[in-house]
């Protein structure tokens, strides 16, 4: 390895060294190695948690032997030292300086260390000074030593400034060829120079002074136990606001997280709990979204009753609250939390579930209630006969059971119970005209019965029973007192009824003849088979030929012609012939006109008397 002169080459450098340590150690210690340049020296920095006290010469051995392997040509003093995690001075230091006149003793070192990692009764010792194998120097010396090594501990956690990184021979070696020159230099170059490296020297500064570049990483220490925090809070979280406080920690813990630069050596490890952090942070804020929307539900759940759209915004909250804490995995740390809001809010839900139902029912039993009032109303206004107002009472009836099945815990119940006490006095208003007209009502009713009971006579032509009733309907009818609803509808009754009393007289005439007629074609129609079917009414006579009668006829002609009797044929015409003379008879006897019709229901024949 090359004379490290930049801050990319010390990290790297860093990053060999902790490795060559954990490697090689036996103790499993975590070291943290910061190096830097200063004053032509490699200054090497290792550190460790507290609570491991490694072996002062073991670590020494195992440093000087990687930065020798890594580059034996090295020609710089070079500075090792320990240092416990969070202390500011280091308790131990060694110092060697790598040249060609010393190669041979270095290698010797070299394996005087091997033989100390592997010699179990070395491990655990502390040297409080650990000099070079080369020079041995005395006390005085060595409490000087500790003095150099006390300031520049001190400036370890200080920014190390750009003209630091380079050796004192490097600056002498610009100086010497800045004076061989016979002109002075050129003022741009030194311009651009000098930029360079302030720039150098800024980025220098910056980079170093990142969290986690050197030093202990704190920010991860942080960050951990502020996650440790947060997941104790969120376990038994003893209210909404112990909720928000773990979101804040666990917040906080990754801000803290992401200060760390991507230069740092802890960047990696940095990046790992940043993926876990912020799923659970994730879900985190859906557990306080869900508890904002269970806060505001309950929180509008209070003073009821509600209509029914507040009782729907409530219901859907509940519900986006339970929906949300159902997202979160089963293996998640805050599913415990999440089934202890879920059991709570699951009931809450439910009971709000009930409340807006009843409201619902409630508010649709008001508004029946309004609508069969209004049919009620509607119906008084032109309700003239006993069935009109009997269809009021009902009406009224209605509207009452709706309203009084309105419970008093809903938002409808105060309006229902105004309602009904007007509802109510107006039905006593409707019963009281029912009864005045109750009677003339009955005697129309009755009139009417007869009158339906003359005209069921006349439909099936028992005009003789119809005479009576048209009659007996006239009489009852004329009984209906004088200044009832049902008087002036008697009188138009009564007339039409003796007109229709007329009416029957005259069938009753008829019905002798078409007596007559029917005895008539049935002696036509019978035979073996049957020739014909037949139906009479007042207006037509409509035989139908039957399909047997039809059948036969056919046969009886296709015989003949296939046999050539002429004779047979011209029987069958005549027999045709004198069937429709029998019947045009028949219609002409009793002036009905006659219709006859083919088994398939063709007309065959028509004949008006």
């Amino acid at each position: 390895m090359k004379t490290a002169t930049r801050l990319d080459d010390l990290q790297v450098l860093g990053s060999y060294l902790q490795d060559r340590l954990h490697a090689e150690l036996p103790n499993n210690a975590r070291f943290q190695i910061k190096c830097a340049l200063k004053d032509g020296a490699l200054m090497v920095m290792a550190q460790h948690p507290a609570a491991v006290r490694p072996d002062t010469q073991q670590t020494f051995g195992v440093l000087e032997q990687a930065i020798l392997a890594e580059d034996p040509e090295l020609n710089l003093p070079i500075q090792l030292y320990l240092r416990v995690d969070g202390e500011k001075r280091p308790y131990s230091f060694h110092k060697f300086v790598v040249d060609a006149r010393d190669k041979e003793a270095s290698d010797n070192q070299q394996q005087t260390v091997k033989e100390s990692l592997h010699n179990p009764f070395n491990w655990g010792q502390t040297s409080e000074t650990h000099s070079s194998s080369a020079d041995v120097e005395n006390e005085e010396e060595t409490e000087d030593e500790q003095d150099e090594v006390a300031t520049e501990a001190d400036s370890w956690n200080e920014p190390i400034a750009e003209s630091a990184m380079y050796p004192d021979e490097e600056q002498e070696e610009v100086s010497a060829t800045a004076k061989n020159q016979p002109r002075r230099p050129d003022l741009a170059s030194a311009v651009v120079f000098g930029g360079i490296s302030m720039f150098v020297f800024l980025g220098s500064f910056y980079a170093l002074t990142r969290p986690c570049v050197i030093g202990s990483c704190k920010e991860i220490s942080d960050a951990q136990q502020l996650k440790q925090e947060s997941t104790q809070t969120l376990t038994f979280p003893a209210s909404g606001q112990a909720i928000l406080q773990a979101q804040e920690q666990l917040r906080e813990a990754i801000a803290g997280l992401e200060t760390i630069p991507f230069w740092s050596i802890r960047h990696r490890e940095a990046q790992d709990l940043l993926k876990i952090y912020r799923v659970q942070e994730e879900k985190l804020v859906d557990v306080v979204a869900a508890l904002q929307k269970a806060s505001k539900a309950a929180d509008k759940s209070q003073n009821p009753p509600h209509s029914v759209s507040e009782w729907t915004e409530i219901q859907k909250l509940w519900r986006e609250a339970i929906a949300t804490l159902e997202q979160i995995p089963t293996n998640s740390s805050l599913r415990p939390l999440a089934n202890q809001k879920l059991t709570a809010y699951r009931a809450n839900l439910a009971v709000i579930n009930k409340r807006l139902a009843a409201e619902k029912q409630s508010s649709q039993q008001l508004e029946a209630g309004k609508q069969a009032s209004r049919v009620a109303e509607a119906r008084m206004g032109v309700a003239q006969s006993l069935e009109n107002w009997q269809l009021v009472d009902a009406s009224w009836q209605t509207a009452l059971n709706r309203l009084d099945k309105i419970p008093p815990a809903t938002s409808a119940y105060e309006e229902a119970q105004l309602l009904m006490r007007v509802n109510k006095g107006k039905l006593s208003v409707v019963r009281d005209r029912k009864v005045q007209e109750q009677f003339s009502a009955n005697t129309y009713k009755q009139g009417l019965l007869l009158a339906q009971n003359a005209k069921n006579s006349g439909a099936i032509n028992q005009w003789s029973q119809s005479v009576y009733n048209w009659r007996n309907a006239i009489q009852t009818l004329k009984q209906v007192p004088n200044g009832t609803f049902y008087y002036s509808k008697a009188q138009q009754q009564i007339s039409i009824y003796t007109q229709a009393l007329n009416q029957a007289q005259v069938k009753l005439q008829l019905a002798s003849i078409v007596q007559k007629a029917n005895s008539d074609l049935k002696q036509t129609c019978d035979g073996k088979p049957p020739i014909c079917n037949y139906t009479i009414s007042n207006n037509t006579i409509k035989v139908r030929l039957t399909p047997t009668y039809a059948q036969k006829v056919r046969n009886a002609a296709i015989a003949a012609k296939m046999k050539g009797d002429y004779n047979a044929q011209v029987g069958i015409v005549r027999h045709v012939l004198t069937l429709g003379e029998a019947l045009e008879a028949i219609s002409d006897n009793v002036r009905i006109p006659l219709e006859v019709y083919g088994p398939d229901g063709a007309a065959i024949q028509k004949h008006a008397p």
